[in-house]
């Protein structure tokens, strides 16, 4: 009996120790596949990707309606300045991912009105002077992450159109001058 009780002790413990990696651990992990998959050089500019196809996985479980388009960010040291494009009559949105997976902040077309929006994404402890009305400042939980664009194709007659439209996003480093 005591052999019993031992035994469910170390597979209970067991069990609870391989749940907590699991939750913890594996979120970043997959994380970190995905930004090197995306971009192997993390050079932390805007990626424009084609239309995706069945074959397409850089992101996960990717629609044919949309055009993606990605940033990984690094503010550890820098803040970064996102600029959405706003393609008119079709649907929009830009999301920020941290390093665990966790959405922290999405703008749509309908929350910014149908125009653009600059976005400037901060690391903890980092400032930066007054910025112009209108402009976000968001803080990123962790220091690395992703930004991910999307644009519906609503008409394949417009998707030429559309897709020079959202190649006007932009998601670029600031300059330490630019940064209180």
């Amino acid at each position: 009996m005591i052999r019993l009780i031992r035994w469910l002790v170390l597979v209970v413990y067991l069990s609870a120790g391989f749940h907590y990696a699991a939750v913890t651990l594996l979120p970043s992990v997959i994380m970190s596949r995905v930004l090197s998959t995306i971009d192997p050089s993390g050079k932390g500019t805007i990626k424009f990707g084609e239309r995706p196809t069945a074959a397409a996985r850089a992101i996960v479980r990717p629609s044919p309606d949309l055009l993606y388009s990605t940033c990984i960010f690094d503010v550890s040291n820098t803040a970064y300045k996102v600029v959405t494009a706003a393609p008119t009559d079709t649907y929009w949105s830009v999301a920020f991912y941290a390093d665990n997976t966790d959405n922290f902040y999405v703008l749509n077309d309908h929350q910014a009105n149908g125009k653009p929006a600059t976005i400037l994404l901060i690391g903890k402890g980092q400032t930066l002077p007054p910025q112009a009305e209108g402009t976000i400042v968001i803080s990123a939980p962790t220091d690395h992450g992703l930004v991910l664009f999307r644009t519906l194709i609503n008409d394949d007659a417009r998707l030429a159109d559309i897709d020079g439209q959202r190649r006007q996003s932009k998601c670029d480093q600031l300059l330490p001058n630019q940064m209180k």
